[in-house]
């Protein structure tokens, strides 16, 4: 056990050995951190502008969340002062010896797979900035180029044009390294698990009319590839529109459960308990003697951080059913 760990959190909710929770953290940022790069006009710089780079995970505020964080920077050795807003946490590193020294080797070793060309950028202008190449105008004017040849996205925000920075100037034509998936069984489960960590909704879709109350896991996201390999993983699923979603008791219960039991959730962790909760209620016939106690449960755990406790959502073979989902 990760007894390294006991002041954060029992060790017996985190995986077995400290490789499994490494894994576990790359699919928790590919689906929740980021590796920016940061530009900013500075007229105290050579050349006009500040080049930094990041790495960051931000969060919505919660225990969980914090205790998450605590982790990420322990295994990472990086002890980061996370910072607390109303809403939410964020763990930034931008000290270049901290991203050269502990960020940057630790992810060579456990490869993000849907941010790898992000890290890429950022490692490589990290080792730029640390060589002195932005102090004369042609390493400057390559760092900036390379900053722009990665495509944007819907997960990148730019605030500049390269034109505002070097005028006339084009991004670089660069081919980024392509992604790949984590090397052997127990390794990818343990990125399956912290992906989930990050990107998954465990949530019951209810039919008042029939009073019954399914579970379901989906995930969302744009890499239909990550998708297909976790439905890969867990055995079972659909994958519709960008979303992956299991559905219903039989899957919840012989993939699902047995799955995360064993690999573990840390920033989920109250929710997967609550949910567990809920699906041993309806096991044991309990909405069928007091729906609404199991509704008011169900309400709880899937209540969103704005808005009406209840958004409607349409699942395979399930009409007529509002699919509750938490964030």
């Amino acid at each position: 056990m990760l007894y390294e760990f006991s002041d954060i959190i029992d060790p017996k909710e985190l995986p077995r050995r400290l490789s499994h929770l490494k894994w576990h953290i790359t699919g928790f940022i590919d689906g929740d951190g980021s590796f920016p790069v940061i530009l900013s006009p500075d007229p105290s710089k050579r050349f006009g502008w500040l080049i930094q780079p990041r790495f960051e995970v931000e969060l919505r505020r919660s225990d969980d969340s914090m205790i998450m964080l605590k982790i990420i920077s322990r295994a990472m050795v990086i002890h980061a002062k996370i910072r607390e807003g109303d809403n939410n946490l964020k763990l930034i590193v931008t000290n270049r010896r901290l991203l050269l020294e502990k960020v940057i080797p630790f992810f060579l070793r456990y490869r993000p797979v849907i941010k790898w060309a992000e890290f890429s950028l950022m490692r490589y202008v990290a080792e730029s900035l640390q060589a002195g190449k932005h102090l004369s105008y042609d390493g400057f004017r390559e760092i900036v180029r390379r900053i722009f040849s990665l495509p944007a996205n819907g997960e990148t925000r730019r605030k500049w044009m390269i034109e505002d920075i070097i005028p006339g100037e084009k991004p670089l034509e660069y081919e980024w390294p392509k992604p790949r998936f984590p090397k052997g069984v127990v390794a990818l489960k343990h990125y399956t698990a912290g992906f989930i960590d990050a990107e998954g909704c465990l949530g019951y879709a209810v039919n008042r009319a029939t009073r019954s109350i399914t579970p379901y896991l989906t995930i969302t996201h744009r890499e239909l590839e990550v998708l297909r390999r976790i439905k890969q993983v867990l055995g079972c699923g659909e994958i519709s529109g960008g979303r992956l979603q299991i559905y219903g008791i039989e899957n919840i219960c012989s993939r699902v459960i047995p799955f995360l039991d064993r690999q573990k959730l840390i920033a989920k962790r109250s929710t997967y308990k609550r949910f567990k909760h809920i699906l041993n209620m309806i096991l044991d016939k309990e909405h069928k003697r007091d729906f609404n106690k199991v509704l008011k449960l169900v309400k709880a755990l899937n209540k969103p951080a704005r808005g009406s406790s209840e958004t409607i959502r349409r699942a395979p073979s399930a009409e007529g059913e509002d699919m509750v989902q938490h964030p």
